[in-house]
């Protein structure tokens, strides 16, 4: 998985050496997590953090983020695993003429904060927990010409997120957000660019 991770970070590395410029945004959005196989149902949350855009070609751009994200599971109304990270997707995204992308790519979090917590009471489990978790983000999103987007993802969890533990627990996260990109000039300026 390593071995991986660095061709794939090499590829782009040198994708990006013919790159224009990046674009910077922010971006904020809701979270509905669960735990694979861990008989929870859906917890709402929330995320936000920063972008970059990077056109590869006036088709292809990548997108490395650093976002927060509250994720976990839900047992019952009292009954909740809160696990935090600080996630760092690497997207690719193919753009289309009309401010529309399709995107997909791994992503990086680290645990910051592990908690169960049943009613007002709240036990630190973070021993229990790998403090990295590999997940390949797929969606799609939306820019506009004033600079405000919408993104639409589903985080696939590929690693086990449990320490010494047979079940296949893993995290999958529906991310629903906006984000701003600071100067979206460009976009009158380069044509069909997005």
């Amino acid at each position: 998985m390593k071995k991986v991770i660095i061709c794939a970070v090499a590829v782009m590395s040198s994708f990006v050496l013919f790159a224009q410029a990046p674009k910077y945004g922010l971006k904020a959005g809701f979270n509905m997590a669960t735990v694979t196989n861990a008989g929870g149902d859906l917890k709402p949350g929330f995320n936000g953090g920063i972008l970059a855009h990077i056109h590869i070609t006036p088709a292809f751009s990548l997108q490395p983020e650093v976002m927060y994200s509250n994720q976990g599971t839900k047992y019952s109304s009292s009954d909740k695993l809160l696990l935090n990270y600080i996630n760092v997707p690497l997207l690719l995204q193919y753009n289309f003429d009309n401010g529309f992308r399709l995107q997909g790519g791994p992503q990086v979090g680290f645990l910051i904060e592990a908690k169960h917590k049943i009613g007002d009471v709240e036990t630190d489990v973070a021993n229990s927990y790998k403090t990295v978790d590999f997940s390949i983000p797929l969606g799609f999103s939306y820019l506009g010409y004033s600079g405000f987007g919408a993104d639409a993802r589903y985080n696939i969890g590929v690693t086990k997120i449990v320490k010494n533990n047979s079940g296949a627990y893993r995290n999958g996260v529906l991310q629903l957000g906006v984000f701003y990109l600071f100067d979206h000039h460009h976009k009158a300026q380069s044509g069909k660019r997005r």
